[in-house]
């Protein structure tokens, strides 16, 4: 009687939730006749407008010895075009009360700015301009190169944690270029040539290979209008042939070891995962999401309330799993062991293999099943209130091949996971032959 009680407890708190995330989003979309898709989300609670311009292109594409040059052209396209000096786009865009960006991930480029409504035509003069007429000059790669080298020693080699990470994931990820650093192998970037920039740029830097998502204090016609006289005179390109990452059904388990100058030993465990894209059966997905927040979403979640709060064996947990992705991918766990009371990282993996199992043995029970639903509905609802989140979220989808118009099509599917749909999914993806163990050891210590 308990266990139906707090099940129904929990129903009627997600209710509100799942009914708010339900609602039509104000979102409209269209195409310009060069291919770019453009995106609009109405919000007026601000004077402000959002702009994102997702670029289909990452570390994913890059072929062997050219890791790192996805990353290393979204440095360069600040560095001048045809209406734009060295660096002058953040100088105008500044005076105009706005800001502006760039990041890189395995499957895209993001170019983002943040401007006042009425600047939102600069802000798409500037993206169009960098999207066509892009100097990269041989003079400003000399220098860019070791800003972008300086920034791998700062994130990576002078990283312990990092560099635990770094190499492990490209075991893992055996089949395809998804294991690569975004930011490149140092030896890649020390003979990266102004020709190979200019070659990405020409293969990728089209505008029907990119989505433009703009929110904020705006109306639908107005962007369109702006997009038409900026990016329509852009030509569209033919564009290369960019087949989705997946990896091997069964590649077998792997293992490494790496000693670092750290002093806690690090434990990174990753499976080998479809995504919501690359899935057969449209339960996968939902059900790892949800398995991920019950191994490791909260204090009382199962590994953090056992391993650290119990046993305390690990200091931290930390598991992740990014379900929407245009290629396969890991699902993740780390452990920050507590040198004074773990025996050995082997007793750390054997703990946490079992608890793993114990998904596979025993369905979960109502209770935690319907709080981890809860809790990820909570925040897929929150996030859609920080309008810039909102943009994250619309974005990650399209380059994940993944529509917004989908979205309530997945969200049912979500809510109907089982406590079956757990078990059966931990038994068919959480096993040995598609685990990837890594062994962070302080240099001093031989592993055991």
């Amino acid at each position: 009687m308990k266990r139906l009680i707090a099940g129904l407890i929990l129903g009627v708190m997600l209710q509100p939730l799942l009914a708010l995330a339900s609602e039509p989003p104000p979102i409209h979309e269209f195409t310009l006749d060069n291919g770019l898709k453009v995106i609009v989300y109405e919000d007026h609670r601000a004077s402000l407008v959002h702009t994102h311009l997702w670029y289909r292109v990452g570390s994913n594409q890059e072929m062997p010895g050219h890791s790192g040059v996805s990353h290393a052209l979204e440095h360069m396209l600040f560095n001048g075009s045809s209406k734009l000096c060295s660096n002058e786009a953040n100088q105008i865009l500044q005076n105009l009360g706005g800001s502006q960006n760039a990041t890189t991930q395995n499957d895209a480029t993001l170019y983002f700015h943040t401007v006042p409504p009425h600047a939102l035509g600069v802000s798409f003069e500037v993206l169009a301009d960098q999207m066509n007429t892009a100097h990269l000059a041989e003079a400003d790669w000399r220098g860019e190169r070791e800003v972008v080298k300086s920034e791998r020693s700062e994130s990576s080699d002078h990283h312990p944690l990092q560099r635990a990470l770094e190499v492990p994931r490209r075991l893992a990820l055996p089949a395809s270029a998804a294991g690569n650093p975004v930011i490149g192998w140092r030896h890649d970037l020390d003979r990266l040539q102004t020709a190979d920039l200019k070659h990405w740029y020409r293969r990728w830097y089209a505008p029907n290979n990119a989505v433009l998502i703009v929110a904020g204090d705006i109306a639908p016609q107005q962007v369109k209008q702006l997009a038409e006289r900026y990016f329509g005179p852009v030509a569209r390109r033919p564009l290369p042939y960019s087949p989705s990452p997946i990896e091997l059904d069964m590649p077998g388990e792997r293992s490494i070891v790496q000693y670092l100058p750290q002093q806690i030993p690090l434990l990174y465990l990753a499976y080998n995962v479809p995504s919501l894209k690359t899935q057969t059966d449209p339960r996968t997905a939902p059900a790892l999401e949800l398995i991920a927040e019950m191994l490791g979403g909260t204090n009382s979640s199962l590994l953090k309330a056992q391993l650290v709060r119990k046993e305390q064996l690990a200091n931290t947990i930390t598991v992740h799993y990014q379900a929407a992705s245009p290629g396969d991918e890991l699902f993740n766990i780390s452990a920050l062991l507590d040198p004074e009371k773990a025996d050995s990282i082997e007793t750390v993996k054997t703990r946490l293999l079992a608890l793993i199992e114990s998904l596979k043995t025993t369905p979960p029970n109502l209770e935690d099943l319907e709080r981890a639903r809860t809790r990820i509905m909570a925040r897929r609802v929150f996030d859609q209130d920080v309008l810039e989140n909102r943009l994250v979220q619309i974005g990650v989808l399209e380059i994940a091949g993944l529509s917004w118009r989908t979205e309530q099509a997945r969200l049912d599917t979500f809510k109907a996971i089982t406590a079956q749909d757990i078990q059966r999914t931990a038994q068919t993806y959480l096993v040995a032959d598609r685990l990837t163990t890594s062994y962070a050891l302080p240099e001093e210590t031989p592993h055991e």
